[in-house]
């Protein structure tokens, strides 16, 4: 048995390299052509390089072909954006986002019934709800950054501070506060997510996909007093503005994603990509090359602006510790994370999956954790010819990045917060029984581990 787990955690690493080096050649190739060929597939653009036809543009792409037609699709448009229409889609994810999480409490209410400890949950309920993450949030919100809790610097300062706001409209009722800011949050994600996936895939798409991210395995995070679904909402919002072109606005929440985690920087991406396509659409380069450079730069500086978050974080690490890069030791120090790789953190969740103390522990962590990662990049790779390059790209960098520390309980968790993630499931589910296999796997697994996370208290 030893022998087959030494193989298992050598093998399944390269098979991840392997994994992770074809999706990256696949996206960065059409991440390059995307703003000259918006939207084309691996298998068009390799016949179209081959053909040696350039990727030049071809005129404003998204023009218009009459005063008409321009007109109908603004009227569309503001029938979209209506404002009673908006307010049924709310109603709708509200609806949504509510019984979800009310499937999160009968879950773990089962579990406690098959293992005689339903009294446990009603007379420790903040016990059992507010754990690991969860609890260090509320410290902060409630301290500060607090001399004698140095692993507090650690988290960063956004989620927290708006813990601490809302508490104060709460009558002081931090536990409270932190459940409403991400339940809050979680909604509005859900609404931002909708009008990314509708904008390109249509109706049935997106709301599959705001099921998906409702449903997700470990949905939960969402709604417990973690940074995850702030962050998410932050992001989604900072696409979507891109999507409609306020690249100012998108640089914004970008920035305030990178004050909720470090991971946040990536939104640059999307938001260049976007900026990128515009300035295509405008065709620029042709007609009048000093202002296409001028545009260019323009938009390069308010994409990588999001930089600023990073900056009040690193700002707060001076005040604090009396370094921009405190948190680097602390997270060396008090939670044994150091600059790692994804292969190494593969490496040893398998190992661990088979040998990682008590049971609660191997299903609750080292089991997700391997099959996650794994499950991830194979989904990148298969998802690569044809989800858009930006989300694609975002993924590859976030799943990668993610899951490189050197010591990784919370892999799951992490991944959990990655938007692309939602929109190659809806894709994937286009099809009624993909569909239905995806949501029913899903749900069971949300059951499980809300019951784990609630109750065995091993979901970190």
């Amino acid at each position: 048995m030893t022998a087959f787990v030494n193989l298992l955690s050598a093998l399944v690493p390269w098979l991840l390299a392997v994994t992770l080096i074809c999706s990256l050649f696949i996206l960065a190739l059409r991440f390059v052509a995307e703003p000259f060929a918006p939207g084309i597939e691996f298998g068009p653009l390799v016949r179209r390089l081959i053909d040696r036809r350039a990727l030049e543009p071809q005129g404003p792409a998204l023009e218009e072909a009459s005063p008409a037609s321009r007109q109908l699709r603004r009227r569309l448009r503001r029938n979209e954006w209506a404002l009673h229409t908006q307010l049924r889609l709310l109603v709708w994810i509200l609806c949504v986002m509510l019984f979800s999480r009310l499937l999160n409490l009968a879950a773990a209410m089962v579990g406690s019934v098959l293992t005689g400890s339903l009294d446990r949950l009603f007379t420790a309920a903040i016990s059992h709800w507010v754990r690991w993450d969860a609890a260090n949030y509320i410290d902060l919100a409630r301290l500060g950054y607090a001399a004698n809790r140095p692993e507090l610097l650690s988290f960063l300062p956004l989620y927290p501070l708006l813990v601490r706001f809302v508490a104060t409209l709460c009558l002081g009722h931090y536990v409270f506060a932190g459940f409403l800011v991400s339940n809050v949050s979680l909604m509005i994600a859900g609404w931002a997510l909708y009008h990314i996936v509708n904008s390109q895939y249509g109706e049935l798409t997106a709301r599959r996909a705001v099921l998906l991210m409702m449903f997700s395995p470990l949905s939960l995070v969402f709604s417990v007093p973690y940074a995850e679904s702030l962050f998410l909402m932050l992001t989604l919002l900072a696409v979507l503005c891109a999507r409609n072109r306020r690249f100012g606005l998108a640089a914004l929440f970008g920035a305030l994603s990178c004050a909720t985690r470090l991971i946040g920087v990536l939104s640059f991406i999307p938001i260049f990509m976007e900026s990128m396509k515009y300035l295509h659409v405008l065709d620029l380069r042709r007609r009048n090359r000093s202002r296409f450079f001028a545009r260019l730069g323009m938009y390069t500086a308010i994409s990588l602006s999001v930089l600023l978050g990073t900056g009040v974080y690193l700002l707060v690490n001076i005040v604090v510790a009396g370094r921009p890069f405190a948190f680097v030791n602390v997270l060396a120090s008090k939670w044994s994370q150091s600059l790692g790789s994804i292969w190494n953190t593969q490496s040893y969740s398998v190992r661990l999956a088979f040998d990682g103390g008590s049971l609660a522990w191997q299903l609750g962590t080292w089991i997700p954790q391997a099959v996650f990662i794994f499950a991830c990049a194979l989904f990148l790779l298969s998802m690569s010819p044809t989800i858009p390059p930006a989300e694609g790209l975002y993924g590859w960098l976030y799943l990668v990045i993610t899951m490189s520390p050197s010591w990784m309980l919370s892999g799951p968790r992490t991944l959990t917060s990655m938007y692309p993630l939602y929109i190659m499931l809806a894709l994937a589910s286009r099809k009624k029984w993909n569909y239905i296999i995806v949501m029913t796997v899903s749900i069971a697994l949300m059951c499980f581990f809300s019951y784990m996370y609630s109750l065995m208290g091993s979901v970190v």
